[in-house]
């Protein structure tokens, strides 16, 4: 459920306001409406933050040393600064050590020499040009001047020529003298190679300073977050105020600790104009979900629903279905219960995510047993306990067409989920004024499952899915339904009016209806398609024979079709199972999923120490 929000208005003197932002913190509870003050700390702080983030990226990619640094002679911010100009050290001279590769590459066709001694030829008057000379060029050259050929390549030759300085060349292409020999270019690459290695070393010992980087970081967004609840305070006078949210459960502590510090309070429901933050919480059954929201960085807007338990059972219903295969889902099964055995160790329970992925693995085992589908192989299907518990009509190897079921399964899937979405509308509009509004509701659940009917005769079978006369009705009706009462606003006549304008709109929405449940087809087409890509790999492999060679050649070739299977059944969740939740469904109950996170005000370090 969201958790309803009471806007708070707090009033305390200036001159106690850093001491009353340290209360309201230790507090916890209040989500401040407007952090935009600015000062030289914040400057400060904001420049330091930027230091020791870039600090901490640069260190990611390499193996952190356990020895540590010693912070008697250097705080952690000046290792941050020293890791970033080594880091810039480390950019300049790799980038020194490519232009001199480049110039070795250049001068390596002309030999190794030294150029001093032609700038010396030249101060006695012999001047020596280096250029790349083509037939046409040689025959072109004026007889007063001597060619020294250094290499033929390709049809060109490489030349030094000796050119009096009163002879003008044709155009050719000449090129230039370096400054150093290829002995000194290499000297000077070693040289920077070592720099280099030095630095990385430095780099390496200073690695180990990346738990207090990460800490001190912390400390930093802990001071800036404070810094600019300070600073966005207004004042009046000797008076300062400040605004925020407060989840309902927190009220009495919030209003207990305003009296403590002597500070003015006022709570008032939130404005229609207000961002209010959105707080989400759930039973723990429910809230195993929650990962797969902060994975996609979305959350219900204040004013919207929480869908967490819908989203959640249809979820798991997708998961199955796209993965399809009872064999993955022990696979997903024994992972999540080692990854999730393994981080109890350090936190002393199960995460979120290990439940979720518990109960979408043991979704998957059940529908995967079902269809008699293990590892796509039919050697399995056919064991006599795996064909015990297979049902035969949906079976995935089945002498019989069963392809006709799991698609009727998927329609009714997304007639009911759709269905649900709009009972639920109905439900909210009509307790909202005008009540006629939320009749357009029942007239789009009458379209849906009108709809449902029609879908089944057009994709399935006309003849064994006639339209019904009932279904004709329960479409026509429902599509009457919402002409008359989607545009209510009080004037019932006035409403049907804008209804009508509406005409084309609500009949274009009507149509999206029906292709929304056809799209739910894609769990069936996606099922279908791992279970031939699981059993084209089993195929290769079973022809590999059975010598030593075609025993590693089959498990290989098992491990990587499975392999890459698992994570094509992976992306396909998100890409399918996640968008009919996201879409179709959230589509059909409105929602635009705006909400901002609930973010208190807290002592984020006491909160890192608890976490410990």
């Amino acid at each position: 459920m969201i958790v309803p929000m009471k806007k708070i208005f707090l009033l305390l003197l200036e001159s106690e306001k850093t001491e009353a932002l340290k209360n309201l913190r230790d507090l916890g509870v209040v989500h401040l409406e407007s952090l935009t003050g600015k000062s030289s700390l914040l400057d400060d702080l904001t420049i330091k933050k930027d230091i020791v983030q870039r600090s901490i990226s640069l260190l990611s990619g390499i193996t952190v040393k356990k020895s540590s640094v010693k912070e008697a002679n250097e705080t952690v911010l000046e290792i941050a600064k020293r890791i970033v100009n080594q880091y810039e050290k480390k950019k300049n001279i790799t980038e020194e050590i490519r232009n001199l590769e480049k110039e070795c590459e250049r001068l390596e066709i002309w030999g190794d020499f030294n150029p001093e001694d032609i700038h010396e030829l030249e101060g006695k008057g012999i001047r020596i040009r280096l250029f790349e000379l083509n037939n046409d060029d040689k025959k072109n050259l004026p007889d007063t001047v001597t060619v020294f050929p250094v290499a033929l390549k390709k049809k060109i030759t490489y030349a030094a020529l000796i050119v009096p300085d009163d002879v003008k060349l044709p155009d050719l292409k000449e090129i230039t003298l370096p400054e150093k020999s290829i002995t000194a270019l290499k000297n000077a690459i070693n040289e920077k190679t070592k720099e280099k290695k030095a630095i990385e070393t430095e780099i390496q010992t200073l690695s180990s300073a990346l738990p207090r980087l990460k800490q001190l970081l912390e400390e930093i967004n802990g001071e800036i977050e404070f810094e600019s609840a300070r600073c966005s305070m207004n004042t009046e006078g000797r008076v300062a105020y400040l605004t925020g949210f407060v989840p309902l459960p927190a009220i009495d502590e919030t209003i207990n600790t305003a009296k403590k510090n002597g500070w003015g309070i006022l709570l008032k429901d939130p404005d229609d104009g207000d961002i209010v933050p959105t707080l989400v919480q759930n039973p723990k059954a429910i809230r195993i979900i929650k990962p797969v929201f902060d994975i996609l960085n979305i959350i219900p807007g204040y004013k919207e629903r929480d869908i967490s338990l819908f989203f959640l059972l249809f979820l798991s219903i997708f998961f199955a279905m796209i993965v399809g295969d009872a064999g993955y889902g022990l696979i997903f099964l024994t992972a999540s219960l080692y990854f999730g055995l393994k981080g109890r160790k350090k936190t002393g329970h199960f995460s979120d995510m290990i439940f979720f992925m518990i109960v979408m693995s043991s979704f998957t085992i059940i529908w995967g047993a079902l269809t008699g589908t293990w590892f796509g192989s039919i050697t399995i299907a056919k064991l006599p306990f795996f064909k015990a518990i297979t049902i035969k009509k949906i079976a995935s190897f089945s002498t019989t067409d069963t392809s006709s079921l799991v698609k009727h399964i998927c329609f009714i899937l997304g007639t009911i989920q759709i269905s649900i979405a709009h009972i639920w509308n109905f439900i909210e509009d009509i307790k909202k004024k005008p009540v006629l509004r939320a009749f357009a509701q029942l007239g789009w659940l009458s379209m849906v499952i009108g709809l449902y009917f029609l879908i089944l005769n057009f994709v399935l079978s006309p003849v064994k899915y006639p339209v019904p006369d009932f279904a004709k009705y329960m479409i026509f009706g429902g599509f009457a339904a919402v002409l008359l009462f989607s545009e209510q606003e009080g004037n019932i006549f006035k409403g049907i009016l804008k209804g009508f304008s509406s005409l084309m709109t609500i009949f274009l929405s009507s149509i999206g209806a029906f292709s929304d449940i056809i799209s739910y087809i894609r769990l069936f087409a996606v099922g279908l398609a791992t279970l031939a890509v699981a059993s084209s790999f089993n195929a290769m492999a079973v022809g590999m024979g059975h010598g030593v060679v075609g025993i590693i050649g089959s498990v290989i070739i098992l491990l990587l079709g499975h392999g890459l299977n698992l994570a094509m059944g992976s992306l396909a969740i998100i890409v399918h199972g996640v968008r009919l939740n996201l879409l179709e469904f959230s589509g059909h109950l409105g929602m635009e999923w705006i909400g901002i996170n609930y973010n208190p005000f807290r002592n984020r370090k006491i909160e890192k120490e608890g976490e410990k």
